[in-house]
């Protein structure tokens, strides 16, 4: 494909901007639709209040992604396309080749942010919503704090003046990114032997159950969102522990009512419990570890 037809394609393609919603809300409707026939966990939580509270969770950050994030964002992108301002702009290189070098240094700059996410304390406090869900499936993915998306909104804007992101790039981007992110929080049970094949390049629902895990050492690994490659280069890939064995979420707070819509909402602003240390006294202390297992027993 030239250039010039490239570029034809790309604008199309933006211009239909009620095409490309409904093929991404038809995706979630699939992927919610298969997990629910092929469930890869069993879950924990009564629904559909589950699900109708990260909805609205989700909502609310989409809400804030378009209001806080996407005027800032896409027109950072719009100025690196037409002043090819950016390291990837300044290299000779083909339009499709340059969005795919785009959309991978976006991805690996997402990888870096995960890692932030839960080491940094001030961004733990809100990324902890998200992980908080004691069931994993496609609605996690949108289950999010709406000040975590605020929050990311600087980190985004760097990484487009960075890298020089162009208007179609961001676009392919953010499209690849929701997919992924649907898939790999999904529930989805595909078999083993072809989910094995997918992960030696991208993001995989096993893959992220280990990283929801309720066991540290566990939830330390597996922190790409969209290419897999990025954990294996940095020796965070992990695909041996059994579904099975893997209780979701964080040790800390196991009751529903403490995940609740306002109580997710809140969170963040409240003092926190040491995430990794089960609630309560001693007794139900042992008795809740005994679901996390040890690093050991993993073994």
């Amino acid at each position: 494909m030239t250039d010039r037809a490239w570029n034809l394609a790309s604008h199309r393609s933006l211009r239909s901007g009620i095409l490309l919603p409904l093929l991404l809300g038809s995706a979630a409707a699939a992927v919610y639709a298969l997990e629910k026939r092929r469930p890869l966990r069993r879950p924990t939580q009564s629904e559909p209040r589950r699900t109708l509270r990260n909805l609205a969770l989700g909502a609310l950050s989409m809400a804030v992604v378009a209001v806080v994030e996407r005027p800032v964002v896409d027109a950072l992108a719009e100025r690196a396309g037409r002043r090819r301002r950016g390291l990837v702009q300044k290299l000779p290189l083909s339009a499709p080749v340059s969005v795919l070098l785009a959309e991978l240094a976006m991805d690996y700059q997402l990888y870096l942010w995960q890692v932030a996410s839960k080491r940094e304390q001030i961004l733990w406090r809100f990324h902890l919503v998200h992980h908080a869900d004691l069931d994993l499936d496609s609605t996690t993915a949108l289950r999010f704090h709406f000040a975590d998306m605020a929050m990311s909104t600087p980190y985004r804007a760097l990484q487009v003046l960075v890298i020089g992101t162009s208007r179609r790039a961001l676009v392919a981007w953010q499209t690849f990114f929701f997919l992924s992110i649907l898939f790999h929080h999904s529930n989805l049970r595909l078999p083993e032997r072809l989910e094995r094949v997918l992960a030696l390049l991208l993001t995989t629902p096993r893959m992220h159950g280990i990283h929801h895990s309720a066991v540290h050492s566990e939830t330390h690994s597996n922190w790409s969102s969209g290419m897999s490659i990025w954990d294996r280069l940095h020796g965070t890939f992990r695909l041996d522990v059994p579904q099975s064995r893997i209780a979701i979420g964080v040790p800390a707070y196991r009751r529903s009512s403490e995940i609740a819509f306002a109580p997710s909402l809140s969170l963040p602003f409240r003092k926190q419990r040491n995430a990794w240390k089960a609630a309560g006294c001693r007794s139900q202390q042992l008795s809740t570890l005994g679901e996390y297992r040890s690093k050991a027993d993993i073994h």
